[in-house]
């Protein structure tokens, strides 16, 4: 049988990577075991980069944005001018190109998706950058025309003026390369899709749609009004942040956001190949970095990773919990270095790791066979219960169950949006475990479980 995975590509978007990397982070990059997807040089700032031309960082520039703002005066999250000159201001001056040709030197197995600026550039300057990051070794495999973009054109028209000169010049020298085209996911909103029916009508020539997926208020509004601040203690039981995670996983098994973005999508674009490029939950101060939104992490990835070509997280290192690696809080993180890894981090890590792994569900019952390796994984948000497999003992040198696990929902990899100042400083889930397999599911849990026959 296939594996799970095999063909399609797990990663992270990489919104400031660059400016938090570090030893440690290059370390745990390493200790993940798999190869990866780095998503550049992220969403937003994807409008005002042209890194070759402009060796700092990205190569954003104060004319770059002044312009972009003096015809739009907002970005994705409604942020304004001053905060896109600061971030001008705050490049380093060493080029972002540069460091990924680095990495890729370290990382051979990595993959990169370009996102191109096509709001606020010109055709020649993305392929400047895509030509340098080719000639160095890098493995650009695909590139996204923009990010987000439908909110910036009044007509999918006016946008294919902007991505089809880069197209084309990309099929002259890179045909190699995939293209996608941006595609809408909220479709409670009229003008995405109406956005979605011009792009499936459009008979140009791309490879994939891209989508970004978030569970919000939208959707689970009813958990995160329950979520209340606490001056958090690992070794107390906070029974209303008990309730409200509870709901929340139970919202997240009812709106099920990234199957049913799949169907509809699968549908709307039959043919293309799908893209996710950013998901996560938010704001990332309700459910980030827990056991549930770590647990619904992997479940995704395990789940409908084969349906998607390139999976990739919100985000990799940051200064955000958002990060699957991410700066450290010295008033709630009990681990001392710069960076820490948090729950996200183990989700890729379980993820990278199964790659032929089938699904162990609850309900359904499983007959192990013997004389072959089996992996089976699973997502367990509830209380620990038997396992309904079979197999017999002695046909297999072990069993051996590879899990990330807390005392409840809401446990953690230190930092949580729901901790106060007073916390006790701490870091919950610091790896994950490995144990002989009883038969029985660990609860508040994910990981996946290894049959070595004798």
């Amino acid at each position: 049988m296939p594996g799970l995975l095999m063909g399609q590509h797990l990663g992270f978007n990489g919104a400031g990577f660059f400016e938090n990397y570090d030893d440690n982070a290059a370390q745990w990059m390493q200790d993940l075991n798999g190869s990866f997807t780095l998503r550049v040089p992220g969403g937003a700032i994807s409008k005002f980069h042209d890194p070759y031309n402009n060796r700092n960082g990205w190569g954003m520039s104060e004319e770059s944005v002044s312009n972009w703002f003096s015809r739009d005066g907002f970005d994705e999250d409604g942020q304004g001018a001053d905060k896109w000159l600061r971030k001008v201001k705050e490049q380093p001056n060493i080029s972002y190109l540069e460091q990924l040709v680095t990495m890729q030197q370290q990382f051979p197995a990595m993959r990169v998706l370009y996102v191109l600026n096509v709001l606020n550039s010109t055709p020649e300057a993305n392929m400047q950058a895509i030509r340098y990051l080719k000639e160095h070794g890098v493995q650009v495999t695909g590139v996204e025309a923009g990010n987000e973009i439908y909110g910036k054109y009044a007509r999918f028209e006016d946008y294919i003026k902007d991505f089809e000169p880069i197209f084309n010049m990309l099929d002259a020298e890179f045909p190699e390369i995939s293209k996608g085209l941006v595609a809408g996911a909220n479709l409670s909103r009229k003008e995405l899709v109406k956005w979605n029916n011009d792009l499936a009508a459009y008979k140009g020539d791309y490879d994939a749609v891209i989508l970004h997926y978030y569970y919000t208020s939208r959707e689970l509004g009813a958990a995160y009004k329950m979520i209340e601040k606490v001056k958090y203690d690992p070794e107390q039981n906070f029974k209303q942040l008990d309730k409200a995670f509870e709901k929340a996983s139970e919202l997240m098994q009812e709106e099920d956001l990234i199957g049913k973005g799949l169907a509809y999508a699968e549908q709307q674009f039959p043919g293309k190949k799908i893209w996710i490029t950013e998901w996560n939950t938010k704001p990332s101060d309700k459910l980030n970095n827990t056991i549930l939104n770590g647990g619904w992490q992997f479940e995704q990835m395990m789940r409908y990773g084969n349906r998607i070509e390139y999976f990739l997280m919100h985000n990799g290192i940051s200064p955000d919990k958002y990060g699957m690696i991410s700066r450290s809080n010295s008033k709630f993180d009990s681990e001392k270095t710069a960076l820490v890894r948090r729950m996200g981090y183990w989700s890729m890590q379980l993820a990278l790791a199964t790659k032929n792994a089938q699904p162990l569900e609850r309900g359904k019952q499983i007959q192990i066979p013997s004389g072959r390796e089996s992996v089976y994984w699973f997502s367990n948000m509830d209380a620990a219960y038997p396992a309904e497999v079979q197999f017999n003992p002695d046909q297999f040198r072990s069993v051996t169950v590879h899990y990330v696990g807390g005392n409840h929902l809401y446990s953690g990899a230190g930092y949580t949006g729901f901790m106060e100042k007073g916390s006790t400083r701490s870091y919950e889930v610091s790896c994950v475990r490995e144990c002989p397999f009883t038969g029985e599911l660990p609860g508040n849990a994910y990981g996946y479980i290894v049959w070595t026959p004798r």
